[in-house]
């Protein structure tokens, strides 16, 4: 006889974190969901083989009616597969068996999303880490202050001069004003008919000396100086560096960075190709609502606000080569007037193992694509009956009518109770004992 395997499962919680434990003497899994990650997709409740993911009130999460956690995990339920860890996009979802991220194992399939950067077209410059919608990208750049350049040998007083810059040429790539005060920029935040932070450029002439270090750092040969006055001056030889930092972890690969790029220098690699639809948008409400645009992880929707956008565009709108196709939208959406369509998906092939298969099919299953799997056949097993132990019986007294009417009120004080949106919250969060407790009070004060 095989020795006695003792389970040992527990939950914690960490600030957003909801953290699930399975443990044995031989193997530890840790469930680490993240609900500050969590889009609400319910990609890991379409693949959960086991159905211990439920979501939570979606529509109310995201129009900011209730702060919950977007989905509930029964850990009564969960086999700890790793099935919904490995199809987050958001990596709310991480599974760990012992000390290894399946993540980081090759027999599991992973999706195969990337974002590469040429280092041979890039300049690099900022406007793929103010374009980000999710601060996944960072612009490392060393670019010295031009008055550690310019070194004056005698006092110049008055210095005359001209400086051009075309617009039509500029990308308002921001080199120029990192290196010097005397330039500005007009950053505006995007949107997804608009990806481009720059929208214009200035030059404060008071500020400007007309050393011309701002033509030399211009990628773009938007920007020509003149200086018509003799200074004694040095400046010296502009050296720069940059590099186009990517958190990994973060990065949804959207695309809104390689829209943002004048060099074509970003390639982005999706998980999903799909498609958006909107069905009855008259239905929609974008003033009092603003699911759609709350929840989507990759700011997708915008409100039309020009008379151009509104002329072409419904009362909400989408752009969707910024789109994921995760299907959050659809989920929040009040009036189910968003459907997503996920066409195909690309993943890597795990290692051959005996569920290799099985996986795949589920990658496949996102899609609409996945085989019909054969039913398991159950093996009936005879178990020897034993003998039920005699129940004495019970004479229940008749219920009175008082009796009947203070049953009748305590049950229906119950369901009160347990439609409640706080007995809701409670429920999703597990505080289940909290929950008994306020029923229990509830019960004493309809007695």
């Amino acid at each position: 006889m095989s020795d006695r395997v003792e389970l040992e499962i527990t939950m914690d919680v960490q600030d957003d974190r909801l953290i699930f434990k399975w443990n044995t003497e031989k193997l530890k899994k840790t469930l680490d969901y993240d609900a500050s990650r969590c889009s609400g997709c319910g990609l890991c409740k379409l693949v959960c083989p086991c159905d211990a993911i439920e979501m939570g009130p979606i529509p109310e999460i995201a129009m900011g009616e209730i702060d919950a956690p977007k989905v509930m995990v029964d850990q009564n339920k969960c086999s700890y597969c790793g099935l919904c860890s490995a199809v987050c996009l958001t990596k709310a979802m991480k599974l760990k068996m012992d000390d290894q991220y399946i993540q980081e194992n090759p027999d599991y399939p992973q999706f195969l999303k990337d974002i590469e950067i040429d280092k041979e077209k890039c300049i690099p410059c900022v406007l793929c880490e103010h374009a980000c919608p999710n601060k996944s990208i960072t612009a490392d750049l060393k670019v010295p202050k031009k008055e550690d350049l310019v070194i004056y040998r005698k006092e110049p007083g008055k210095i005359e001069g001209e400086i051009t810059i075309d617009k039509e040429k500029c990308t308002y790539c921001g080199l120029c004003e990192r290196l010097c005060k005397a330039i500005e920029i007009s950053w505006r935040d995007v949107t997804p008919n608009n990806p481009a932070p720059g929208y214009d450029i200035r030059v404060v002439e008071d500020e400007c000396d007309y050393c011309g270090l701002c033509e030399k750092i211009c990628p773009d040969k938007a920007i020509k100086v003149n200086c018509k006055t003799e200074v004694d001056r040095e400046v010296k030889d502009l050296e720069w560096t940059g590099e186009i930092k990517i958190d990994r972890e973060k990065c949804l690969t959207c695309g809104w960075c390689k829209a943002a790029c004048p060099r074509d220098a970003i390639r982005v690699t999706k998980a999903f190709e799909g498609e958006i639809r909107l069905h009855h948008p008259e239905k929609c409400d974008p003033v009092g609502c603003k699911a759609c645009l709350n929840i989507c992880p990759s700011k997708v929707w915008f409100i039309p606000e020009t008379m151009e956008e509104k002329e072409k565009f419904d009362k909400i709108a989408f752009n969707q080569d910024f789109c994921g196709f995760c299907g959050a939208c659809q989920n929040a959406c009040p009036e189910k007037i968003i459907e997503v369509i996920r066409k195909d998906v690309r993943y890597t092939k795990p290692n051959e193992t005996p569920w290799s298969r099985m996986w795949e099919q589920t990658f496949l299953k996102l899609v609409g694509k996945a085989e019909k799997m054969p039913k398991i056949r159950i093996v009936k097993i005879e178990k020897i009956e034993e003998e039920e132990p005699t129940i004495p019986e019970v004479q229940v007294p008749e219920l009175t009518e008082e009796m009947r009417e203070k049953l009748s009120q305590r049950i229906k004080k119950a369901r009160d109770f347990l439609n409640e949106k706080s007995t809701r919250m409670l429920t999703e969060k597990g505080k289940t004992e909290k929950i008994i407790e306020r029923l229990k009070r509830e019960l004493e004060v309809a007695q």
